[in-house]
């Protein structure tokens, strides 16, 4: 059996559904009709990726916004993985790469657990016209960023 497919198939025991790979050999689960969560194994980087499709966000000053807030998230410690923006379909993902080697089905439960709970809040802040969730727009909000530091004059 595929490795790919085994890991499913123990997470889907641990969750109580019936998961399998797809024909495109990725498998996608969505949480009550708001959050879709998308699983695949990346052969080249022995890892699999988790990536949830957060919410979609039209041009305009609130797009401005919440890309910002993206990337001030992106350049600080954290382990739920990268935000990223998918303009085709203007929609901000969130996405984790995740060694596949050691990985087990309670493992990736573990790991699932953490990340849906942290993609809910995106998805949350952004539906309720939020640029990020309130715990980092607080962290964010007296400290200048590293990358706005101004150059230098000769």
């Amino acid at each position: 059996m595929d490795r790919f497919q085994e890991l499913l198939w123990d997470l889907g025991e641990l969750l109580e559904l019936p998961l399998h790979v797809d024909k495109n050999h990725a498998c996608r689960i969505l949480l009550d009709e708001k959050l879709s969560i998308h699983m695949e194994m990346v052969e080249e980087r022995d890892a699999l990726l988790l990536a949830a499709f957060l919410a979609e966000i039209p041009p305009g000053r609130f797009r401005e916004n919440v890309l910002r807030e993206s990337l001030k998230v992106n350049a600080t410690h954290h382990t739920f993985g990268t935000l990223a923006y998918i303009e085709k379909i203007n929609t901000l993902v969130m996405h984790r790469y995740i060694p596949a080697a050691t990985l087990t089905g309670e493992k990736l439960a573990e790991i699932l657990e953490g990340f849906i709970v942290e993609a809910d809040q995106w998805r949350e802040a952004i539906q309720n016209g939020q640029a990020a969730p309130s715990e980092y727009l607080k962290t964010h909000g007296g400290q200048p960023s590293p990358y706005s530091i101004p150059p230098q004059r000769p």
